[in-house]
C-alpha cells in the first residue's frame, strides 16, 4: 500500500518529514497522514513525490516493486533530478465522437502515469474517444489529454457537456462540428444547457 512505500522511501533517503516539509512545501501534518495511511495523496501530490525521490508514479502507486539504485543505495541526500514522467488522471467514461456520452464531474477516475512532456505537462486528465466522428485527427479509443478551460475559441477542439452528454467536437459558430463529413453540425439552440470541460491539447499512447 501507499503508507509501507512512503515510509520506506523516506527511510531509504534518510530524509525526515520536517526536511521533506521543508524541501517541498507540503504540510507535516499531511506526511504523518500519509504515513499512517490515513490519507492518500492527491494526483498533484503524487507528481511532487515522483519528482523528489526521483521513482516512477508505477512504483508510487504500488505498480512496479522495481527500487531505482539511487534509493536502494540509502543516500544521504535525495536525488533532486526531475522523472520523465507524471501522474494524471483518466476519466473512467469517454467523450463521444458521435451520438454523446454521459460526463459527470464524480464519475470515478484511474491514476495513470504518462511521459513527461512539454505537452502533457499541460494537460489536467485525460479521457478516451468513442466513435469515429472526428476521424481523421482521432479515432476511436485514443486518449486525449484535455487541459481544463471554461471557454475555447472557434475552430479548436474541446469537451462540451451539452444536455447532459459529453462530447469531443470543433467549436463553430452556433454549432459543435464533426471533422468526419458524415456527421451533421450539433446545432446550438437557446435553450441548450452547454458548458465547455476543457480544450484537447492532444493525444497520448499507453503502448
Amino acid at each position: 500500500m501507499f503508507s509501507d512505500i512512503f515510509k520506506q522511501l523516506l527511510q531509504n533517503c534518510n530524509v525526515t518529514a520536517y526536511q521533506m516539509s521543508k524541501d517541498t512545501g507540503i504540510s507535516e501534518s499531511l506526511i504523518s497522514n500519509w504515513k499512517s495511511g490515513r490519507q492518500l495523496p492527491k494526483y498533484d501530490s503524487l507528481n511532487i513525490l515522483a519528482d523528489y525521490f526521483n521513482v516512477s508514479g508505477d512504483f508510487l502507486l504500488g505498480r512496479t516493486d522495481e527500487m531505482p539504485k539511487q534509493v536502494e543505495k540509502q543516500e544521504s541526500q535525495v536525488v533532486k533530478e526531475p522523472t520523465k514522467s507524471r501522474i494524471i488522471p483518466l476519466y473512467m467514461t469517454r467523450a463521444s465522437a458521435g451520438t454523446g456520452n454521459w460526463l459527470s464531474d464524480d464519475i470515478p477516475v484511474e491514476w495513470m502515469t504518462i511521459p513527461k512532456t512539454s505537452l502533457t505537462e499541460q494537460a489536467d486528465f485525460m479521457l478516451k474517444v468513442r466513435g469515429d466522428s472526428m476521424q481523421p485527427k482521432f479515432f476511436d479509443n485514443d486518449v486525449l489529454l484535455i487541459k481544463k478551460s471554461p471557454s475555447i475559441l472557434e475552430g479548436e477542439i474541446g469537451i462540451f457537456i451539452l444536455n447532459g452528454d459529453s462530447y469531443v467536437k470543433q467549436m463553430g459558430k452556433g454549432e459543435l462540428i464533426s471533422l468526419n463529413p458524415v456527421y451533421e453540425p450539433i446545432k446550438l439552440a437557446e435553450y441548450d444547457d452547454i458548458r465547455c470541460a476543457g480544450k484537447v491539447i492532444g493525444t497520448v499512447d499507453f503502448e
